[in-house]
């Protein structure tokens, strides 16, 4: 016989855990999906009531310095902490698909199907690998779309952060490279776009385009490479940029339009209204919370 629960989640993004935390209810995913790295809170959201501390973390860019609070990561690693301790992740990470079927919840590894639960309502929000779910509108797709690049020559200097209105590398953090061992000064670079379906595909927006276009804006804005000997007439050259792809990510930023079901919806509420709400999700984990306090 299948374990009942009367209400789930299905998803992992923040949003889903801390809905599921507000409400007690279990959660089901296949990957988890924690949030982007450089996905940051405002310094003003107290997350204090999480025990964490939204110390403002700043920025140079080229008109000066920005303020960002906590990585979101950090609430997301929390939440999510609890409501394992919670046995609130009946299926944990093991799964590679999930399928509705009726009011029945099944979970499948790449090679058998692992266990079934039923429920009475499920909470759906956007877990990419569930099947038979609901029937949507066919509605246009927007991404944000990282592009992560190694900085062969020229990673040396004081940005951070290059922000820019046009949606086709709106912005470009910049952070020292993991790839040398140590405390370097070298730096990479992360390259945000928002694209459509129909961009994804086209070569003007492609990591090649990317590249060229962050290389540029660095000129633009005065830096040069290594220096690299003088000109004839006695004026200092300098080598230029070299930067090679690591990567390239996306993550769906507008879901289809969900048709609800009667046993399936799709939570309309956001993860603005959800963190402005800690405090409560606080206090309906307090025992946990409370627990592991004492013993940090």
């Amino acid at each position: 016989m299948n374990s009942y629960y009367e209400q789930i989640v299905v998803g992992s993004s923040l949003r889903a855990v801390l809905f599921a935390a507000l409400n007690d209810f279990p959660v089901f995913f296949t990957k988890p999906e924690k949030p982007f790295e450089f996905d940051y809170f405002d310094p003003s959201i107290d997350l204090s009531s999480w025990g964490l501390h939204n110390e403002p973390q700043l920025w140079t860019t080229p008109n000066g310095e920005k303020k960002t609070g906590q990585n979101k990561i950090a609430l997301w690693e929390h939440v999510f902490f609890v409501l394992g301790l919670k046995g609130l992740t009946p299926f944990s990470d093991f799964c590679s698909s999930l399928r509705i079927d009726d009011n029945t919840l099944t979970g499948f590894s790449d090679y058998a199907k692992l266990r079934s639960v039923d429920f009475g309502m499920c909470h759906y929000f956007d877990e990419h690998a569930t099947y038979n779910l609901l029937p949507s509108e066919n509605t246009p797709k927007a991404y944000n779309v990282y592009d992560r690049f190694a900085f062969i020559r020229g990673g040396k200097h004081h940005l951070d952060l290059i922000e820019d209105k046009d949606h086709f590398c709106n912005k470009i953090w910049f952070y020292p490279s993991p790839r040398l061992d140590g405390e370097t000064l070298i730096k990479d670079a992360c390259v945000l776009s928002i694209l459509s379906d129909d961009q994804i595909d086209d070569f003007d927006f492609s990591e090649t385009l990317v590249r060229l276009t962050t290389l540029q804006k660095l000129k633009d804005l005065g830096l040069r490479g290594p220096k690299n000997g003088k000109q004839a007439d006695g004026s200092q050259r300098y080598r230029s940029f070299k930067a090679q792809a690591i990567n390239r990510t996306k993550f769906l930023t507008s879901p289809p339009l969900w048709i609800e079901g009667d046993s399936v919806v799709v939570p309309q509420i956001t993860e603005e209204d959800l963190v402005q709400d800690l405090g409560r999700i606080a206090e309906n984990n307090k025992r946990i919370l409370n627990s592991l306090w004492l013993n940090t």
